[in-house]
């Protein structure tokens, strides 16, 4: 009886693994229909964020 419960439990995680994988996919392809794929070159002006921001925001010291 216990034997036949551990491959009842192996099943039904196996059964789980599938539907999440499943979902996964679902909405990585969700995702990928929405995403605009761009290539840069050298010498295209980029938009960058500045690299001194200080973390503090203004309540931080001087």
């Amino acid at each position: 009886a216990l034997k036949e419960n551990l491959d009842l439990l192996e099943e039904v995680r196996e059964a789980a693994h599938f539907r999440e994988f499943a979902i996964k996919q679902k909405a990585t392809r969700k995702y990928n229909t929405r995403v605009i794929a761009r290539e840069f070159r050298e010498g295209d002006l980029v938009m960058k964020r500045p690299m001194g921001r200080d973390k503090g925001g203004k309540l931080s010291p001087n």
